[in-house]
């Protein structure tokens, strides 16, 4: 099989929000065409509420767009979901991440999620190249900022996707490492 021209794809992507009792309708993506060739590191720019992170989260499956096409790494997140969702890695805003376990073991639990054999974990090389290993057994809570930030890098990497996303990846690290 060969490889797709384009890691992200997106034609006509709109996303509304329904109106509540207490809100009215809000159509946060108005029409996006993207198209992000494999192999580039791309920015999304733009000021609060231009829903950058709407369209991150329905390339990541976590909100259904209202109308459009996107492909990831050429599969239709709508045809083929998994194979979409298994083709992307996502560093989310948030740090989420159980306080209750060492980075090796949250990157145990996440490659388990995704259904990446024990023998082909990478899970302290990823801690390594993130600069973690000496902080893989100690506890997430006991970690800083920035290390968590790493881990959170590391936790999207677990199962090897062929496309990264970082929403706000800077967001709570401090200046040298940005």
């Amino acid at each position: 099989m060969s490889l797709p021209d384009y890691a992200i794809e997106a034609r006509n992507v709109v996303k509304t929000y329904a109106a509540t009792k207490t809100t009215p309708q809000i159509q946060a993506l108005k029409g996006i065409d993207l198209q992000v060739p494999r192999g580039s590191v791309f920015g999304l720019l733009g000021p609060n509420g231009a829903g950058k992170s709407t369209f991150i989260n329905i390339l990541a499956g976590l909100v259904r767009k209202t109308s459009g096409s996107v492909q990831i790494w050429g599969r239709d997140i709508d045809e083929r979901p998994r194979d979409a969702r298994a083709a992307i890695g996502v560093v989310p805003q948030e740090i989420a991440a159980d306080p209750f376990f060492t980075p090796r073991e949250s990157l145990e639990v996440q490659a388990g999620m995704y259904g990446v054999p024990p023998k082909e974990r990478r899970s302290m090389e990823l801690l390594t190249a993130l600069g973690l290993a000496d902080k893989a057994e100690a506890y997430v809570r006991q970690l800083s900022g920035g290390m968590k930030r790493r881990l959170m890098v590391a936790k999207a990497m677990t199962h090897n996707p062929p496309v990264l996303i970082l929403d706000e990846p800077t967001a709570g690290v401090d200046v040298e490492l940005r």
